[in-house]
């Protein structure tokens, strides 16, 4: 059951976005009460989840058996879920020898203010792009970038499709009237 208004519909949304963002670059494996996403190809790998629509219990031993297909895979032994909407999750993945560690969900709603603070001079400003945006495929070169290679090197794959599709260099704040960012090398 989903929500239609309020924090429950904004979790739902998160939800559904962790779920699906995945499948376009890996193949998704159902373990089930866990989903786990195998990378095809080069790029950072991905982690297990909840499954989506799924309203069990999650055990110990259910995150053993993904675990023990991580290790399979030789892919890391990682896990991400939203803590308000599995709970119960968090009991699990200890059991099964796992330390846990939190981080916050932090949104930025389309109607939140977007202006600098008052006496923040060179605070780098922030807005929603909506899809029509033409800043829109300058941003979201930058976590594909980001994420598409383990370490710190920029991938290969991810640099040629920059430079095919001739996007400006990425810049995502500007900080004291200055854009910041990277350039293409």
């Amino acid at each position: 059951m989903t929500s239609t208004e309020g924090p429950g519909a904004l979790l739902d949304l998160i939800e559904h976005y962790y779920d699906a963002v995945p499948r376009r670059e890996a193949r998704a494996e159902d373990h089930g009460p866990l989903t786990l996403f195998v990378r095809e190809g080069e790029g950072w790998p991905f982690y297990a989840r909840p499954a989506s629509g799924w309203s069990g219990p999650v055990r110990a031993d259910d995150v053993a058996r993904v675990r023990d297909r991580q290790r399979e895979l030789g892919i890391p032994e990682s896990f991400e879920w939203v803590a308000e909407t599995t709970p119960a999750l968090r009991a699990a993945i200890e059991g099964a020898g796992l330390a846990v560690h939190e981080h916050p969900l932090m949104v930025l709603g389309t109607d939140a203010a977007t202006v600098a603070p008052e006496g923040a001079p060179g605070y780098p400003a922030v807005r929603v792009l909506g899809a029509d945006d033409p800043a829109l495929p300058s941003a979201l070169v930058v976590p594909h970038l980001a994420f598409a290679e383990p370490g710190t090197r920029v991938a290969r794959r991810a640099r040629r499709t920059w430079r095919r599709r001739s996007w400006p260099a990425p810049m995502t704040a500007r900080w004291n009237a200055a854009p910041h960012g990277f350039g293409r090398d």
